[in-house]
C-alpha cells in the first residue's frame, strides 16, 4: 500500500464507524478466539462457530487472526464477521485448498466430505502470498439491520481492518451461490468471483451446498476504500 492509502484508510475507517453507530452499533475487534466462541454461543445460537475460527482445531493468534462483533445499544451481539491470515508462500490458492479446502466447511451441518469437491476458478490459480480469508459473516435477523445498506458498511470495516492490520496481497471468502446470485458479493464489495467451485455434500438434506469463491487483490481493497461508502449505500 502507499502511504497515501494507508493514511485514506485510516479516514475511511473511522468514517464507517460513524455510519454504524448512526444504526446504534458498537463495533470492537479483538484476537482472543476463546472469548469470541463464547460469544457466538451466547449471541448467535442457530449459527455454530465456524471450523476456520474455532481455537480448538486452528492455531489462532493475535498475529494470524481476528473477530469483529458489533453490539447494540443493550450491549447484545447483532454481528459478527472474522478474519484469518494464510501465508500461501510460493505455492497458489489452488494448490493449497485442492487439499485443504475441507478446512473450511459450513457450520452447523454434517458434512460428507467424499462426496465433496473444490475446483479451482482462474482467482484461485493467481492467488497466492498473503491471503486473508474472510468468514463468520452475520448480522441479526432484525429490520432495523436488514436492508438498510448496514451490510456494506460492515464488509468495508473488516476490509479496511485487513489491510490496514496486515496490508495482505489478496482477501478471498466463499459465499454460497443463491446468496451470491441476489447480489451479496457486490454489496460487501468483492470485485471477483470465481463461480461454482466448491459444493458440499451435506448428509442431513438431498441438495448441495454450492459456493462461489470471491477474491480481491490489494489493489482491489486500496481501490474499494476510495469509493465513497455514502454512494455505494444510496445505490
Amino acid at each position: 500500500m502507499k502511504i497515501q492509502d494507508v493514511f485514506d484508510g485510516a479516514i475511511y475507517l473511522s468514517d464507517v464507524v460513524q455510519k454504524t453507530y448512526a444504526h446504534k452499533l458498537t463495533m470492537t475487534v479483538g484476537d482472543d478466539f476463546s472469548v469470541y466462541s463464547d460469544l457466538v454461543a451466547q449471541y448467535r445460537p442457530t449459527q455454530p462457530l465456524g471450523r476456520p475460527f474455532d481455537p480448538t482445531h486452528t492455531v489462532l493468534t493475535g498475529a494470524n487472526a481476528i473477530w469483529i462483533v458489533g453490539r447494540n445499544a443493550e450491549g447484545a451481539v447483532v454481528h459478527t464477521q472474522a478474519m484469518r491470515m494464510i501465508d500461501l508462500c510460493d505455492q497458489s490458492l489452488a494448490q493449497y485448498l485442492a487439499h485443504r479446502y475441507v478446512d473450511f466447511p459450513p457450520p452447523g451441518v454434517t458434512i460428507d466430505a467424499a462426496a465433496s469437491w473444490f475446483r479451482a476458478g482462474p482467482g484461485a490459480e493467481q492467488i497466492t502470498g498473503r491471503s486473508v480469508y474472510h468468514g463468520e459473516m452475520w448480522l441479526a435477523d432484525d429490520p432495523a439491520y436488514r436492508g438498510s445498506g448496514l451490510i456494506d458498511a460492515l464488509a468495508r470495516f473488516a476490509f479496511l481492518t485487513a489491510a490496514l492490520h496486515w496490508q495482505p496481497d489478496f482477501l478471498f471468502g466463499f459465499i454460497v451461490r443463491s446468496i451470491a446470485r441476489r447480489g451479496l458479493a457486490e454489496r460487501e464489495g468483492y470485485m471477483h468471483s470465481d463461480p461454482y467451485c466448491l459444493s458440499w455434500a451435506v448428509a442431513e438434506k438431498g441438495a448441495p451446498i454450492d459456493c462461489n469463491m470471491v477474491w480481491m487483490a490489494l489493489r482491489d481493497m486500496c481501490h474499494i476504500m476510495h469509493v465513497p461508502l455514502v454512494d455505494r449505500l444510496s445505490a
